[in-house]
């Protein structure tokens, strides 16, 4: 056992039924992960009747997403693995939805370990500095998603491959949870890595365009403050945020490829609402981040797509060409998350319980989730064959 004062046992009792509540779990669904016969045992705990056990707390503090000095620290809060969020004032539930988030980027990080595989830094040689952020603004920063385009080898059409490039080449957690309608997106970076948390109920469009926003939180993690950031004012976004949409329009929108584009489909020096909205699917944004990154390259003027972005027509011809790219299921996890678990399950260094954790399905589930993504579980797997 913790060798532990009768108030400090009592402050960590309190510590673990509230993160437990806050996490909606019963002390049914605890039990069970921690492989207690009965409920009693973890009710024992959390009065403060019961000592804990330091695997147990070692176990708990795993279940809950925390880090075991957590609840072992004199104070009831510690430096928590910080989330920038899209929009922290809108945010519905975030503290539960943070925590979940981090308790995925967590069990990231256990599978990379399990299965060996290495968490590689990103980016490798992309350097941004907050001097030139400041002295070049937009200029610096459409040449900085220019460098990581072709650093990644991200092509021409960058929407099809970033999200597989950053989590099949430097292990990046791109996470898709419901996060209902009042916000896109969350980035973090801590002892586990980078993550990004995408909305899976926006349009494919838009979670592409998030995605590629986070991205640049990601790689300017060290250089800007929350108060940069998040400006405690009212005029809009920040000149940051700001920046990280003309990041992501930039890298989403390449401009050889978008003039081209742009230029074959020209008659008399005029565009049809019908080939910019072909334009937009191509790249897989919304029409409104086509639009607009035409402005910057100049090819359509500022006046012009303001009375673009308000037309009822334009609105409704684009709303039903692109009925066919909602045709998908809404993302779940991300395919390397899942990848690796089931890496993890069938070289038996973990269990279907713990697997059902890991992808927050119930146990019941996990059979049917197998077979969706191709695992039979009556099949060897073990086979393997020498190198040349």
């Amino acid at each position: 056992m913790l060798s532990l004062s009768m108030d400090r046992n009592k402050a960590i009792a309190t510590l673990l039924r509230k993160e437990r509540e806050s996490l909606k779990y019963t002390l049914k669904d605890v039990s069970q992960g921690m492989g207690f016969s009965n409920y009693q045992t973890l009710s024992s705990i959390e009065s403060g009747e019961r000592e804990i056990k330091a695997w147990e707390l070692a176990r708990l503090a795993e279940l809950y997403g925390k880090r075991i000095d957590y609840f072992l620290s004199e104070q009831t809060e510690i430096s928590q693995p910080k989330v920038l969020w899209r929009d922290p004032a809108k945010t519905e539930n975030k503290t539960e939805t943070e925590r979940k988030f981090i308790s995925f980027c967590l069990n990231y990080k256990r599978l990379l370990g399990l299965t060996t595989e290495e968490n590689i830094k990103l980016p490798y040689n992309i350097q941004p500095d907050k001097t030139e952020f400041k002295r070049g603004g937009f200029e610096y920063t459409v040449e900085l998603a220019e460098e990581l385009r072709r650093t990644l080898n991200l092509g021409g059409r960058p929407a099809y491959s970033l999200s597989n490039v950053l989590e099949q080449v430097f292990n990046i957690l791109v996470l898709y949870m419901d996060l209902g309608m009042v916000c896109s997106g969350a980035s973090t970076s801590g002892d586990f890595g980078k993550a990004i948390l995408v909305n899976s109920s926006d349009a494919p469009w838009r979670r592409n365009y998030d995605l590629a926003h986070e991205l640049f939180h990601l790689i300017t993690w060290d250089i800007f403050s929350d108060e940069e950031i998040y400006p405690k004012t009212e005029k809009g976004k920040s000149e940051v945020e700001q920046w990280a949409d003309a990041f992501a329009s930039a890298l989403l929108l390449p401009s050889e490829e978008v003039r081209r584009e742009f230029s074959k489909r020209l008659e008399d020096n005029k565009i049809t609402y019908i080939s910019l909205i072909e334009i937009a699917q191509e790249f897989k944004v919304s029409i409104e981040a086509l639009l607009w990154r035409l402005v910057n390259l100049n090819l359509l003027k500022r006046n012009v797509v303001n009375q673009l972005i308000n037309e009822e027509q334009l609105k409704d011809i684009n709303k039903k060409m692109r009925v066919t790219d909602w045709a998908d299921e809404k993302p779940y996890l991300s395919s390397r998350y899942i990848t690796l678990a089931i890496k993890a399950l069938q070289a038996g260094k973990i269990s279907k319980l713990k697997f059902a954790e890991y992808i927050d399905k119930p146990f019941s589930e996990v059979s049917s989730f197998l077979r969706k993504y191709g695992y039979d579980e009556n099949e060897d797997y073990s086979v393997a064959f020498a190198a040349a």
